[in-house]
């Protein structure tokens, strides 16, 4: 896997990777190569299928999570939110068909021996990056936060499962840490809560300020403080 474009994406799927295959026999590698990244990952030949398809599902968060934002925050200038808001705004706008967007690349991206992420987005994603500039397009320059509060209650409310908060990270159903927020270049609570999409979010221990209030306004009674 090769990146030139920001090291932040290569240290997460390294992470993944390694974290998830460790019980294996095998070598995983974070390497610079010029101003490329590169990880190599090595291990016997009846693994290989099960470790190309679990870095595929990570290739493709990094795309229509990380990549779909940066798209975003370089094309959508939002001047009247703040730097907050706008970033709420921004990940609303990623998390909104974060779902289709994964499974579209998951099914571009099968089965190549070595995968050059910058590569895949240029060239085999176009068709993606058309309806993304279409979504940039449609956002008015002068939203301000009546109607960003409006998208985001039609975002919580066409939401699906339920999510966990537990001291300041949080899980999905079957109880696993999730850390997509990140790939925004801010990992948090609110960023992981929209991603993660539910319709629900139960949280227990101490709940930082901003996602209470974020919860509260939001969610209302469908956030459940424990």
């Amino acid at each position: 896997m090769q990146n030139g474009f920001d090291g932040l994406y290569m240290s997460y799927l390294f992470g993944k990777v390694r974290e998830r295959f460790s019980f294996l026999p095998s070598a995983c590698d974070l390497e610079k190569k010029g101003n490329r990244l590169e990880i190599a990952f090595k291990t016997e030949r009846e693994y290989c299928p099960y470790v190309r398809k679990y870095a595929e599902e990570h290739i493709a968060d990094v795309l229509a999570v990380g990549y779909k934002y940066d798209y975003f925050e370089k094309r959508i200038p939002l001047p009247m939110l703040n730097k907050l808001q706008r970033r709420l705004l921004l990940t609303a706008l990623v998390a909104a068909d974060y779902k289709e967007d994964r499974a579209f690349i998951a099914r571009r991206i099968r089965g190549f021996e070595r995968y050059c992420i910058d590569g895949l987005f240029h060239f085999r994603l176009r068709d993606m990056q058309k309806r993304w500039e279409e979504i940039a397009e449609y956002i008015p320059a002068d939203m301000g936060e009546s109607s960003m509060d409006g998208f985001l209650e039609f975002l919580v409310e066409d939401g699906e499962g339920k999510l966990f908060l537990k001291n300041g990270k949080v899980y999905d159903e079957e109880y696993r840490p999730l850390n997509k927020s990140l790939l925004t270049g801010v990992e948090s609570p609110v960023g992981e809560i929209l991603l993660g999409g539910a319709e629900r979010v139960y949280c227990f221990g101490e709940t930082d300020e901003d996602t209470e209030a974020f919860l509260k306004k939001y969610y209302r009674e469908k956030a459940v403080f424990c």
